[in-house]
């Protein structure tokens, strides 16, 4: 018998609540996406109470599957180089990404926005290290499902420098780097699955005006990992470059 948005979300509040993890079962779990995103908003509004998101985490496989999406508070935001408490963390995963700052709203309309009008609202380009943690202690061998309910693994968005200058940015060619602890250890060229990232935007745009009134001036949207979820350990220096737009940097202090 499958169980409802409402009670999945109680298991993360009080999961949270306690700072502890709780095994999902595999069956039931959120039965669609939809599913999963009322969790995830009735979990947001319970931790974050009348509070908006600061910021979004967008990514899909291609162009030829939906994407997926959850909300990051402003609390979890921070600005490189960032010190970041590991204590609390059940894992700490870790992912270079790309992320696009906005310079003015993208509210609900009637016209979906198209790739012209969310360049035109979008402002720079930034390096950003995703931190992943989860509340469920068997993430692995859940469903999809259960980790999108769970903020898509999201603990935190470590954001750093960039360029405005991001039109002239071949994705194709990028390169991404991630050191850890003074060693290069994941490097990769081109590899975003969308090609050039920003044409996530479009669907995030449309999903938003849907879900919470659109996205706004201010916003920042993650668009993915390039090298992989990597896992550190206390105490941990990571550093993500992407030579030519910038980078981030965060120590996991102990």
């Amino acid at each position: 018998m499958s169980i409802s948005a409402d009670t999945i979300a109680a298991l993360f509040i009080d999961a949270h609540s306690r700072g502890q993890q709780f095994e999902a079962r595999t069956d039931p779990a959120p039965a669609t996406a939809q599913d999963a995103y009322a969790v995830q908003d009735s979990v947001f509004a319970a931790l974050y109470p009348r509070q908006r998101a600061g910021a979004w985490k967008v990514g899909g496989p291609g162009p030829d599957v939906a994407p997926t999406a959850a909300p990051i508070p402003a609390a979890s935001l921070h600005a490189s180089p960032a010190r970041v408490p590991a204590r609390g963390l059940h894992m700490i995963g870790i992912e270079a990404e790309i992320a696009f700052r906005l310079g003015r709203d993208l509210p609900p309309r009637a016209a979906a926005y198209g790739e012209d009008d969310i360049a035109a609202a979008v402002t720079e380009v930034l390096v950003t290290i995703e931190l992943c943690d989860t509340r469920l202690a068997n993430w692995k061998d859940t469903t999809a499902l259960w980790r999108l309910a769970d903020f898509q693994l999201n603990a935190a968005l470590v954001i750093g420098s960039g360029s405005k200058e991001w039109r002239a940015i071949d994705f194709s060619r990028q390169r991404a780097q991630l050191w850890i602890n003074g060693a290069l250890d994941k490097e990769a060229t081109g590899v975003h699955p969308y090609g050039n990232p920003i044409r996530l935007l479009p669907w995030l745009a449309a999903h938003c005006a849907a879900r919470c009134g659109g996205l706004r001036a201010g916003d920042i949207i993650t668009t993915g990992t390039w090298t992989g979820m990597q896992f550190v350990a206390p105490g941990a220096q990571v550093i993500a470059r992407f030579p030519g737009i910038g980078e981030a940097s965060v120590t996991l202090n102990p």
